[in-house]
């Protein structure tokens, strides 16, 4: 039988070529009206001469087969007759050559399928056969009938070279998963699953929701019950669970494979954010709610924000040849620094764009007050001095270069006289701008007792906040070894205020205190539970663990050296880690 009169083949063509006839472009309803039409004539390819003039004219490969599906196209009835042995134009011959090569895969596909659903229907009959002889259950009958696999097995990949999409596969869900990047911040995933009753189902979950609702309780144990999308507990094998606005049940197991799959996911979702805001140097600055690419820098006024406008405006890169000369002043309320000739420190082009943003337009209390935005550049691959500035690069720039000089020459035009001759290292000009809230903490420039306190104020405010930390239970035992370092080298202890949150009996005591504090670490080192030797406890417990030791820092600020505030740091790194891994999610979420 010839491949045109093949029905897999008629079907495949049919459905690459979207149910159109290939020659009218018309709709092709009617599978019974469905013909083949050779690109290339049957008569052509009948004459041994004419073959061989066709394969050169159209620099075909000498194997080209002139019957099959790269010179085959659906075509109605009527339009087939029509065309019969007609030869069109070498210019046309050639474009439908290359639209059906370029349709091959696509008709090879249709084909497959129409295979299996065909080999398909032949089975139904013998599985039938097995249900009622009592071979197979009803569960597995419903399996075969809808062509599920009943398990997906356990797998992990990645399908680009660069890992943004990766798979998950463990036995009755998959995870398919497009991760945040430079240029793309916002990434999604998409479950599919196998249990029973929601075979097949798929439920995809975008930027916010992963961070909203994956997220926290992601790598706890499931009776911890810290998992935001594990609704409620139905009894000892089933939960409920809800994604995005789908509501659901699994058992136990089943939402054993779907926490495991996630908490990979997760993990390698965060560290995709982080690889960004490494790039971009940009983990100790906020993203902007709605434009999550741009980072706010410092906070002006309106006037000095004018200020600034002005100065770009006069130091416009046409306008003159000096260092300051950068500016291209095209545009309004946007500040575009542009190096016109490059030197030992930059290179050519543009080195950043900064806009306001008033982060209170809707305010009952209006403020003069604006945001001053990094904006990155649609048009940069490099970041850096030398390219196009990253974040720290651009707060460096407007807060220690072009702050003082705008001010410096604000101040020099407003005095007279021998005060003109104002100087640089006079204008104090953290005066002028704020900074925005803490984000991130770098364990590399805590380097003295101020710093130190700082830290430990956050960290009591971040934990002040939440309502239960899942942790492992050596990393409360550090803290709580902290305390009693802190105790230990405290001068003046504040006896009530500690005993108060430490919930002891009133004490002034040192003795009575470090009592209590080994008592807490022995009783933390032999407590058993799970494998993992995590523990939940609640929040307020590690508020006034930190209240204690922050209470107790103050009064040793001046004596704490720098060895001293690293064994600190050290004691408190999870803890550290965790703030900085939360505040990150709530930046981006």
């Amino acid at each position: 039988m010839s491949i045109k009169d093949k029905p897999e083949a008629r079907y495949g063509l049919w459905q690459a070529y979207q149910r159109r006839c290939a020659v009218c472009l018309e709709e092709l309803f009617n599978y019974s009206d469905l013909e083949i039409d050779h690109i290339i004539s049957e008569k052509t390819f009948k004459d041994h001469q004419k073959t061989t003039d066709v394969i050169k004219k159209f620099n075909l490969p000498t194997t080209f087969d002139f019957n099959h599906l790269e010179n085959l196209r659906p075509a109605h009835r009527k339009c087939n007759n029509e065309k019969r042995d007609t030869e069109l134009p070498d210019e046309i011959v050639a474009r439908l050559l290359r639209r059906a090569q370029k349709k091959l895969k696509d008709v090879r596909k249709h084909i497959r399928k129409f295979e299996e659903e065909a080999q398909y229907a032949l089975s139904i009959e013998a599985i039938r056969k097995q249900l009622a002889e009592g071979k197979i259950t009803a569960e597995e009958y419903t399996d075969r009938i809808n062509n599920y696999v009943a398990d997906f097995g356990v797998d992990e990949k990645s399908h680009t070279f660069d890992k943004k999409y990766l798979e998950y596969r463990n036995r009755t869900v998959m995870l398919e998963g497009i991760l945040p990047a430079l240029g793309e911040s916002r990434g999604s995933c998409l479950f599919t699953f196998n249990s029973f009753y929601i075979r097949g189902t798929t439920i995809n979950l975008g930027h916010k929701d992963i961070l909203s609702e994956l997220y926290p309780g992601n790598n706890t144990p499931i009776d911890f019950e810290m998992r935001r999308y594990v609704v409620a507990k139905l009894d000892e094998n089933n939960y409920m669970v809800q994604l995005g606005n789908s509501r659901f049940n699994l058992s136990d197991e089943e939402l054993g494979n779907l926490c495991a799959v996630i908490d990979k996911f997760i993990v390698e979702y965060i560290e995709a954010i982080r690889l960004t805001e490494e790039i971009l140097d940009c983990r100790e600055f906020i993203p902007n709610h709605y434009h999550p690419d741009e980072y706010h820098l410092i906070k002006v006024s309106m006037d000095v924000w004018r200020k600034i406008l002005k100065f770009s405006r006069e130091y416009d890169y046409g306008k003159g040849d000096s260092d300051w000369h950068i500016f291209d002043a095209t545009g309004n309320n946007i500040l575009k620094i542009y190096m016109k000739k490059a030197n030992e420190d930059h290179n050519e082009g543009f080195k950043c764009i900064i806009h306001s943003f008033i982060e209170d337009h809707y305010s009952w209390t209006p403020s003069d007050k604006v945001w001053l935005l990094w904006n990155k550049s649609g048009l940069s691959k490099k970041y850096g001095p030398r390219d196009y500035w990253t974040v720290s690069n651009a707060y460096a720039w407007l807060t220690k270069k072009l702050l003082p000089r705008v001010m410096q020459e604000d101040n020099a035009a407003q005095t007279k006289g021998f005060f003109k001759k104002i100087q640089l290292n006079h204008i104090d000009v953290t005066d002028y701008y704020s900074d925005g809230e803490v984000r991130y903490f770098n364990l590399n420039y805590i380097i003295n007792a101020s710093q130190l306190i700082t830290l430990v104020n956050e960290l009591q405010l971040f934990y002040s906040k939440n309502e239960y930390v899942c942790m492992n239970k050596s990393e409360l035992i550090k803290l709580y070894k902290g305390i009693l370092k802190s105790i230990n080298s405290c001068k003046k202890p504040q006896y009530h205020y500690i005993c108060s949150k430490l919930g002891i009996d009133q004490t002034e005591s040192k003795e009575d205190i470090r009592s209590f504090i080994n008592h807490k670490i022995e009783h933390y080192t032999h407590l058993s539970g799970n494998s993992e030797g995590l523990v939940k406890i609640y929040s307020h417990q590690i508020d006034d663990l930190f209240r204690v030791l922050y209470a107790n820092l103050q009064d040793m600020e001046f004596e704490l050296d720098i060895r001293e505030i690293k064994d600190y740091l050290v004691l408190m790194d999870w803890f550290i880690q965790d703030f900085n891994t939360t505040r990150l999610v709530e930046c981006y979420k």
